[in-house]
């Protein structure tokens, strides 16, 4: 079975280029017999792993972070290939979300048992995302991150910097909401996060209940809060329990459709995917994973 493996050298503020010789050695230690393409370019990895199928690859894996997985996983959207990942970028959800090891000789290890599973995605105006979306104040601090390139050095920290840079001076909306055949209004609407997976941003719960393989999306909204309430509640986030506060609402269904009022940013496994409104869809069982 041929093997692809796409490396993202800039992933993980850079340590993906000082741990892929150690990738390499486990893989050939293993006798895993591979090709390697290193990505140059943003939005490269797509291209690389849409030709995966017409080199007749029957397997490919992405080393990097999140970003890297989005690219790969659209690029091989529709082909008989199975998917895999070693874990090397700054937050490491959809592994997180499969317990595939961050430690190299683990990871591998695991790519070499060549075990496989089928896990859901979604689809979000035509691109696919592996783990969560969000839409609205967490869409902005993926906006901030990928303007200032820093903040992505400093991984999680940067994620806490551009939130309080941004909690005081971001304004509220109104969303409507549509899930499956049911209308929610929510005023005052801080973000709603959708997710295939429970973790996003480096490892918050946003959507505790959620499970890659259920056929189901999972719905976090937090709504009627100051800013001093959600700079309190943020660390709740990490252990899920921030869902126990009263203006934090958890829904599920297989369609969302979001409309807001004014248009947010919307960020999808941390790529910014544009603005709202948006239509986002649960395709079950879409992708195979090692």
């Amino acid at each position: 079975m041929k093997t692809l493996l796409i490396v993202n050298e800039n992933a993980g503020r850079g340590k993906t280029k000082k741990r892929w010789p150690q990738f390499q050695h486990y893989l050939n230690a293993l006798g895993i017999e591979h090709d390697v393409h290193l990505t140059a370019a943003p939005k490269e990895a797509i291209e690389v792993a849409r030709m995966a199928g017409a080199d007749q690859y029957s397997y490919v894996v992405a080393v990097g972070g999140d970003g890297t997985v989005n690219e790969v996983v659209n690029g091989i959207a529709g082909q008989k290939i199975a998917f895999g990942v070693l874990p090397a970028g700054t937050g490491n959800d959809f592994a997180r979300m499969l317990n595939i090891p961050r430690d190299p000789r683990l990871a591998v290890r695991r790519l070499s048992d060549r075990n496989h599973t089928a896990v859901d995605l979604m689809e979000m105006n035509g691109q696919l995302v592996a783990g969560a979306i969000g839409i609205g104040f967490d869409g902005a601090i993926a906006e901030d991150i990928n303007r200032t390139s820093w903040k992505k050095r400093v991984g999680p920290f940067g994620y806490v910097l551009s939130m309080l840079k941004l909690i005081f001076t971001f304004p509220p909306f109104t969303m409507h909401l549509k899930i499956d055949d049911r209308s929610f209004v929510f005023q005052n609407c801080w973000l709603v996060a959708v997710g295939n997976s429970k973790f996003y941003a480096g490892g918050m719960k946003i959507c505790p209940d959620a499970k890659h393989d259920d056929g189901l999306l999972d719905v976090c909204i937090v709504h009627n809060m100051s800013p001093l309430q959600l700079l309190k509640l943020f660390p709740s986030a990490f252990s899920g329990n921030h869902v126990l506060h009263p203006n934090v609402m958890c829904l599920q269904g297989k369609k969302v459709r979001v409309l807001t009022d004014p248009a947010v940013p919307i960020h999808g496994d941390g790529e910014i995917l544009g603005r709202t409104p948006s239509e986002i869809l649960i395709r079950p069982q879409a992708l195979t994973v090692v």
